[in-house]
């Protein structure tokens, strides 16, 4: 999903709600845009099929059910599902070309949430800004799209995300409220976060300060331990899937990937990399299965290179030859782009980052941790001291007062506490 699909968040327009209004009528389609046509028009459907599938849709809302023509044409074996994927392909590019677009409109329900706003739509499902009338509460709405909801390993993934979400309760975990089905596509209702994530807001810095970037990562790192003591890993820890609530809160949000260390892993298949190739780790890029928190430890180690040197930490030409460079290649030391950078920052993220998993920490809750000893000033812990580097030496050593940190980053503390005194906030500026 796109960085909104993500987020859950947007200036929520349920702060100015009135009652709900009946749905606006949905836009007629062109006829060589719409389903059927189009596949009788590709020659993937005969067209007495296609009569007989509408007769039968015609049907079943006369009794109150609503089946897409797509899903009634592929239970009675007139198409497969790969012909349906090429004319969903086909009536996507035409969409397009058209400028039609199909949305929900504002006010429509599903079950008793009441939908008002697209937040972004992705491969798996469209998320929507909705409100819970039986809650009266806004929250975020993930709905799987109906395309992907006639295949059975996503629905499972689908499930199993909504599964990982409902065992979690922490602060810095995206609450999840409750799931079902609509109309044959699976949904989870999630907490709302009025704020951006954290991949918005690189693009609007280019990179974080060092404190600031800390505390995120600090914060993300006890969402994730929490996740991690029930068993549950992430597996695709990413600035995308980082929100950052105007509140001042840190959430870890899209478990679309998380698995229990106890599954079977029927959904994961030997030498298929599951995860972002920016942020993978070593092993998930190998494709092994047995993967364990240690993985969001280096995935969470990537995303604070990112923050603070406003890089990704490998590039490439595609993704299997990033994939390749997290398995393979030396870091470029983040001090050489950032000279400012303290040395115990670059400690913290070279022991996260490790190629071995055994060289890395032991748990995301040993990593905050370390951050709190790094933001008070403390010496770093021997475990720090002690890894295999996988960071190069830097270029041109740094000015004298970069090489402490400790007293640098107490100052930005001491700064960000004053301005929050005075109404402003770090996470906000």
């Amino acid at each position: 999903m796109n960085e909104n699909a993500c987020g859950y968040f947007r200036t929520p327009s349920w702060t100015r709600m009135s009652a709900p209004q009946p749905p606006a009528p949905q836009p007629q389609l062109p006829p060589d845009v719409r389903f059927g046509e189009l596949a009788v028009a590709l020659g993937l459907l005969k067209r007495e099929h296609l009569d007989a599938g509408l007769a039968a849709q015609a049907e079943l809302r006369a009794q109150g059910q609503q089946k897409l023509i797509g899903e009634i044409l592929v239970n009675k074996h007139w198409m497969d599902l790969r012909s349906v994927q090429k004319v969903l392909l086909d009536q996507q590019r035409r969409r397009r070309a058209t400028g039609v677009v199909v949305a929900i409109q504002d006010g429509r329900k599903i079950d008793h949430y009441i939908l008002q706003s697209k937040l972004g739509e992705g491969g798996m499902g469209t998320v929507y800004q909705a409100w819970d009338s039986l809650s009266n509460r806004p929250i975020a709405l993930k709905v799987l799209h109906p395309k992907v909801a006639l295949q059975s390993s996503f629905v499972e993934r689908f499930r199993r995300e909504a599964r990982s979400a409902g065992a979690m309760n922490h602060p810095n975990i995206v609450a999840a409220y409750g799931s079902g089905e609509h109309n044959g596509s699976p949904y989870l209702a999630m907490e709302f976060v009025d704020g951006e994530n954290l991949k918005m807001r690189l693009r609007r810095l280019g990179r974080l300060p060092e404190f600031e970037a800390l505390n995120v990562i600090k914060e993300t790192a006890l969402g994730l331990a929490h996740a991690h003591g029930l068993g549950i890993i992430h597996r695709d820890v990413k600035p995308d899937n980082i929100l950052l609530g105007k509140d001042g809160s840190v959430k870890i949000a899209d478990l679309g990937l998380a698995k229990s260390v106890e599954d079977d892993q029927r959904l994961t298949v030997t030498g298929m990399a599951l995860g972002t190739p920016h942020y993978i780790s070593p092993e998930q890029a190998r494709g092994e299965r047995d993967v364990d928190q240690r993985t969001d430890v280096y995935s969470l180690g990537a995303t604070l290179y990112h923050l603070v040197s406003g890089r990704v930490p490998f590039e490439g030409k595609n993704n299997a030859d990033i994939m390749m460079k997290h398995q393979t290649e030396d870091l470029e030391n983040p001090q050489d782009l950032v000279a400012e950078l303290s040395d115990h920052t670059v400690m913290l993220i070279t022991k996260m980052m490790a190629k071995r998993p055994d060289d890395r920490y032991d748990g995301c809750q040993t990593v905050a941790a370390e951050i709190v000893r790094i933001l008070s000033g403390q010496p770093p812990s021997l475990a720090m001291q002690k890894v295999e580097s996988s960071v190069r030496p830097p270029r041109h050593r740094k000015r004298a007062k970069a090489q402490g940190g400790g007293c640098m980053l107490m100052l930005a503390a001491l700064a960000a506490s004053t301005a929050a005194l005075a109404g402003a906030a770090w996470y906000f500026c």
